[in-house]
């Protein structure tokens, strides 16, 4: 495996359209739900640490300009509710609890994660997405150390990202509501 910047999936059409008619974003996004997810549900197979998982928590989408990271904020709040929006390295990164979970190749996902784009190059789509691991991160490294993560995160969600060229995978030891409830300690 070797790990990536772009991802395979991406949007040929808006993510939002002009219309306020809200379904078609949703029908937008479980489209491309439907993508990601049988692509990483085939990783996930291939790196045989399915029965490490627990679940798809968070799908999370890219924008090339903050224009449109605007845009797709203003409907996403439509489909769920705005839990956290905060500076990440330089850039904001919002993220939202569905009201509706999407669901697709037997995984379901209750959060979607939009950051500002770094470059402004970002192709419209799915960036990635994360799965939560039964164990501590460093006991699930510890299990596969034939793999090649690249270590994402911070010290309160540390992530473990794994792609190929279909797919961009993270996993964390913490549901991204747990960790949004971490954030908001402080």
């Amino acid at each position: 495996m070797r790990t990536r910047s772009a991802p395979r999936w991406f949007c040929p059409y808006p993510l939002v359209s002009d219309s306020p008619h809200v379904a078609y974003l949703l029908v937008n996004i479980a489209q491309l739900y439907d993508t990601a997810i049988a692509d990483a549900d085939s990783l996930i197979d291939r790196l045989g640490v399915r029965d490490e998982l627990v679940q798809n928590d968070t799908l999370c989408l890219q924008v090339p300009s903050n224009e449109r990271y605007d845009q797709v904020k203003t409907e996403l709040s439509e489909l769920g509710e705005l839990i956290s929006e905060s500076e990440v390295n330089g850039r904001l990164i919002a993220v939202f609890e569905l009201h509706r979970r999407l669901k697709s190749s037997g995984w379901s996902v209750s959060f979607v994660e939009l950051p500002q784009p770094k470059t402004g190059a970002e192709i419209e789509g799915v960036r990635h997405l994360q799965f939560v691991v039964r164990t501590g991160i460093e006991s699930f490294r510890a299990k596969f150390p034939q793999l090649g993560f690249d270590d994402r995160g911070n010290a309160r969600n540390r992530l473990l990202e794994i792609a190929d060229d279909a797919a961009v995978v993270r996993f964390h030891d913490k549901n991204m509501g747990a960790v949004i409830a971490l954030e908001t300690m402080d």
